[in-house]
């Protein structure tokens, strides 16, 4: 069900402006305006994974606080002090949107310019239109303020100097430094601090826990190995392609038939959104807390872990490229984890199909794409199976804390929700083992 009825000069503006669109990108101007807005964003996005999320977060809370604002709706906004209510809830939608994203992306004004007038031209009361207007200009600008300094522009020049012990995290392609050291140090949109939820160490690398993980990975990962499926392969080269609103996609997908409010939407999104971000300063913090080495370097230097049951192989090559940052956690496994919890608080699992560039991909529901996201990594070659399983504890752990601070939302009591995330974990252990069903065991 549409919320908005469309004025026959919009429709004609969203029949010249989208044309070109891919068919996947199913969401029109005339249609909710947090799903347009979203949309938009992440249709053209550029920078890094984690920039990618700390833009999607300040655009999601910004289209919430104004939407909630001109509903004039008693709920809890995270921008405090703002002087604006009222207007039009699709003016103030897109006006926040539209604010945050031409600072954020301002090679991409002219785009957004045009939604926004497609946006505007649907409000046929001018009175309620420029007080939305107002309203969107407001908690855009106070969200812009909020994240004036928090760190995100200086943490790619942290001083990092990669250690030289076995286990410790070299580069793994030739002249390419260490991505943003600092991304940890970020300030945190809901969490108290980047450390918040450090996991525990990763398994020394004398145990037989690593010396199973390091002989899984050098088995399943390598670029030629005949241990993987070519449902698994398949994941891998997915997954590679993902980004940081990858998952905003996969919730715009899902969400855009549910029906929902405006509100309602609002909501989610900014709960997911703030959640992703989160998640990847918590995964970056990790990261550099622990500088663990990648599997490419591990098993070509497996002669100098101490660990006996651990070969050595100096030509192995991962079958995805891994990214020049430590391996352990893994943050594509912290955001599935962190974006399954969150998404199964608002949505019915269901089954469906996503598209990331030129590859699709079909899914039993959100955990197993959470599940299948994760352990792609270990079927890449790039991540160890502790950092995947670290991951998805740690996501799991931060969907359920932001969950529970009601920052956009009345969700469902703490007893609901942390059932629903222990089944999610109970899950994810059944599909690992029959995602992986082929795979032998190794001793």
């Amino acid at each position: 069900m549409k919320k908005f009825l469309s004025s026959a000069a919009a429709v004609a503006f969203a029949a010249t402006m989208f044309a070109a669109q891919p068919a996947s990108a199913a969401i029109a101007v005339t249609d909710d305006p947090v799903l347009f807005w979203t949309q938009l964003m992440y249709s053209g996005v550029t920078g890094s994974p984690p920039a990618q999320s700390r833009s999607a977060a300040m655009v999601e809370i910004a289209m919430h606080d104004a939407v909630s604002a001109a509903l004039d709706h008693p709920d809890v906004s995270y921008l405090h002090g703002v002087a604006a209510s009222g207007g039009d809830v699709r003016a103030a939608a897109a006006q926040a949107a539209h604010d945050v994203l031409v600072v954020l992306y301002p090679a991409r004004t002219a785009e957004f310019d045009a939604g926004l007038a497609g946006s505007l031209a649907l409000v046929s009361d001018p009175v309620a239109r420029d007080a939305g207007i107002t309203t969107g200009k407001a908690y855009a600008a106070a969200m812009i303020t909020a994240r004036t300094g928090d760190g995100a522009s200086v943490a790619g020049t942290k001083p990092y100097t990669p250690g030289t012990d076995p286990g410790d995290w070299q580069p793994t392609s030739p002249g390419v430094p260490a991505a943003l050291p600092g991304w940890g140090d970020v300030k945190p949109f809901l969490m108290a601090s980047g450390d918040q939820f450090l996991v525990p160490p990763p398994p020394a690398l004398t145990s037989a826990e690593y010396a199973a993980a390091f002989a899984e990975v050098k088995a399943i990962g390598s670029a030629g190995s005949l241990l993987r499926t070519a449902d698994q392969s398949a994941a891998a080269k997915f997954w590679e392609g993902s980004g940081g609103m990858t998952w905003l996609q996969i919730a715009t997908e899902l969400a855009a038939d549910e029906g929902m409010s405006t509100l309602e939407y609002s909501r989610m999104f900014a709960s997911l959104g703030t959640g992703l971000a989160d998640s990847f300063i918590s995964g970056f913090d990790t990261k550099y807390e622990y500088d663990f080495w990648r599997p490419v370097t591990a098993i070509r230097g497996a002669d100098l872990d101490g660990n006996s049951d651990t070969d050595v192989d100096a030509g192995w090559t991962s079958f995805i490229t891994a990214p020049s940052h430590p391996s352990y956690l893994s943050t594509h496994s912290i955001t599935d984890g962190v974006a399954a919890g969150i998404l199964l608080a608002y949505l019915q699992d269901e089954a469906f199909c996503t598209t990331i560039g030129a590859l699709s991909r079909c899914f039993d529901g959100i955990q197993d794409a959470s599940l299948d996201g994760a352990f792609s990594r270990l079927w890449g070659g790039i991540h160890f199976s502790f950092d995947s399983e670290a991951g998805l504890t740690a996501g799991q752990q931060i969907a359920e804390y932001e969950l529970g601070l009601h920052a956009f939302s009345a969700l469902p009591e703490p007893s609901t929700w942390a059932t629903l995330l222990l089944g999610f974990a109970a899950v994810g252990l059944s599909l690992r083992r029959r995602r992986r069903r082929a795979f032998p065991q190794i001793a």
